[in-house]
């Protein structure tokens, strides 16, 4: 039996060692299979914990990897046989990270902007599997250990707080670079050869979510819009809010009646249904504009809206809009902090009929 396990272990360990590339291009998709398929809710104790604990290991095996190659460190014979394989686990905890914070990100994004951030996160984590990015070896990883660092603090403090802004955020900054810090200050002071791989591209990353937060290229984790449309009325009725709209069958797409048909009398009413974690207390802001030819896009109104956390279908709430003009809308939802969290476009165009209008109903 034990011939037979070290057989394997030689086979694998002779596959891995002529197609690394492959083998780690693999394990990093499993990571990111299993974060898919087991990740529930942002707020959720376990999810914190787990990912709290990916970015101990995580920290952990940089810190080694780094000690290793500048001599600081040397591995008993056991320890060797693990080191091993320590790359494929790297490869599957950032493979998880990356992918649950990718999800995270890509939910609460709206603005183009945010996308970008989204993009540039995912063509990150691809890089991370390409022989010639690999090679730059610790740059990149330190780099990507920031990004999931920053991340991790990014909505755990608002979770915690209960609000977005500017003050969970900065607690997310100075957390991430406390904990960076203190791994420079116990490992590598005094080691300048390390600053370009090591120092340089954490503070770099640091500098970017700042830039990112004010210029509003990060996405406002963890407040995310699930659902909106445009209505002519909406009520409440046995825990549900219930939409009028006149949206024609085929249209599929559409969200409400974002061709709004109005006549005398007719408000233009925004209903959403927007998540945010348990015991979330905090406003949002439904943001009004209308196409102007000359002007361009001019904000006519701004409601604000209370939410509050912990339904899985997220706060229902609507914002109602009884004196407009004719033609092409944009209703922005923002977050107290002014990030964008959602929007829709509609055009409300005149009415001249006279006939009974049938309306029909979309249930948040």
């Amino acid at each position: 039996m034990v011939q037979q396990i070290l057989k394997v272990k030689n086979r694998f360990l002779d596959f891995y060692q002529h197609h690394e590339v492959l083998v780690s291009i693999i394990v990093f998709a499993l990571g990111f299979l299993f974060d898919v398929l087991t990740l529930g809710r942002i707020d959720d104790l376990l999810n914190l914990i787990q990912q709290a604990l990916y970015l101990i290991i995580l920290g952990a095996l940089l810190v080694c990897e780094i000690r290793i190659k500048i001599g600081t460190l040397t591995l008993s014979q056991k320890g060797q046989k693990f080191w091993e394989y320590h790359n494929l686990i790297v490869h599957f905890l950032f493979g998880s990270l990356l992918s649950a914070y990718t999800i995270f990100y890509y939910t609460s994004a709206s603005a183009l902007t945010s996308f970008f951030f989204i993009v540039l996160l995912a063509g990150l984590m691809m890089a991370n599997e390409i022989p010639k990015i690999q090679q730059l070896g610790l740059p990149v990883r330190v780099i990507l250990y920031s990004i999931c660092m920053l991340s991790y603090f990014s909505f755990f403090y608002p979770i915690l707080m209960g609000h977005v802004g500017p003050l969970p955020f900065w607690l997310g900054i100075l957390s991430s670079a406390l904990v960076l810090f203190l791994i420079w200050r116990f490992n590598f002071v005094g080691r300048e050869q390390l600053k370009k791989h090591v120092l340089l591209p954490a503070i770099g990353i640091h500098l970017f979510f700042l830039i990112g937060y004010y210029f509003s290229l990060i996405p406002p984790v963890p407040v995310a819009v699930k659902k909106i449309g445009i209505y002519y009325s909406v009520q409440k009725d046995n825990g549900h809010y219930i939409g009028k709209h006149q949206r024609p069958f085929w249209k599929v797409w559409g969200k409400g009646s974002q061709e709004f048909l109005a006549r005398p009398g007719d408000k233009v009413t925004v209903l959403l249904s927007i998540f945010s974690p348990a015991r979330f207390n905090d406003k949002v802001f439904l943001k009004w504009y209308r196409d102007d030819e000359k002007l361009g896009k001019v904000l006519e109104d701004s409601i604000p809206l209370s939410i509050l956390g912990g339904r899985d279908e997220g706060f229902r709430g609507f914002g109602s809009k009884q004196y407009y003009s004719l033609g092409d809308w944009q209703v922005i939802v923002e977050t107290s902090d002014g990030r964008e969290v959602g929007r829709i476009n509609f055009e409300i165009k005149a009415d001249s009929s006279t006939d009974e209008r049938v309306f029909k109903n979309d249930i948040f």
